[in-house]
């Protein structure tokens, strides 16, 4: 029995005209301007792409379908991971969505997914700096972080602590799982993205005041920021 497909999304509109985000993002010396540390790109149906994003993460696949000016699927070697990038011209440039589809996505618990749509919000943030500013901010990505999974509570405005690595800042400062954290600083935390983000403005080695859900407590919580554990 062939196995139903779930697939999440991230999408990002680009103030700069089709033929130059289609290039941005199907030629190898371009893909490396704002995605890649380093790309391999046969762009063609049944040729093959291998992509290093850095911070130890890569993927690969073959193309299986090219529509060009609209569309491409690259299909990981097992046949069910595929990534589905799409252009649209809107009124204000082009929308560019990229979509994961897999049968395991739907057995992945929120916080992998929010995780995995961050970091192609990351990249998609990116092209859009580099294609209308002129500004690669990837140096400023996956700088910090405390030591935590968590993910968007939906019974309050914050994010859910669901584990916590063993001797990190986040343990020291006495995080548990289940706390709920509504604040970074003072400014209110609406979910995963918004703690990821505002975190990692933070300066590495000094410490943030976080506001605190337990149970029926609000506490307030000082934690160091530690640097990302993995370089780009």
């Amino acid at each position: 029995m062939t196995k139903v497909k779930d697939s999440v999304k991230r999408e990002v509109v680009v103030n700069a005209p089709l033929e130059k985000v289609w290039i941005a993002l199907t030629k190898e010396e371009h893909l490396n301007k704002w995605y890649t540390k380093e790309a391999s790109i046969d762009f063609r149906v049944g040729g093959k792409g291998f992509m290093n994003h850095g911070w130890g993460s890569t993927s690969e696949g073959i193309y299986t379908e090219i529509e060009p000016m609209e569309r491409f699927v690259l299909q990981g070697s097992d046949g069910d991971f595929r990534t589905i990038t799409e252009l649209k011209q809107v009124e204000n440039g082009v929308k560019v969505s990229i979509e994961y589809q897999a049968s395991f996505i739907a057995e992945m618990n929120d916080s992998i997914k929010e995780n995995m749509l961050f970091g192609t919000g990351q990249f998609l943030d990116n092209l859009k700096s580099v294609y209308e500013l002129g500004l690669d901010v990837r140096e400023k990505l996956w700088r910090a972080w405390i030591g935590i999974t968590h993910t968007t509570e939906q019974t309050v405005t914050g994010t859910k602590v669901l584990t916590i690595k063993e001797g990190t800042a986040a343990e020291k400062a006495g995080l548990k799982p289940g706390d709920i954290i509504t604040h970074l600083n003072n400014i209110k935390i609406s979910g995963y993205d918004s703690f990821e983000t505002g975190l990692n403005g933070e300066t590495v080695h000094e410490f943030v005041l976080l506001r605190v859900l337990r149970d029926t407590l609000e506490l307030e919580i000082e934690c160091l920021v530690e640097p990302y554990p993995v370089t780009y």
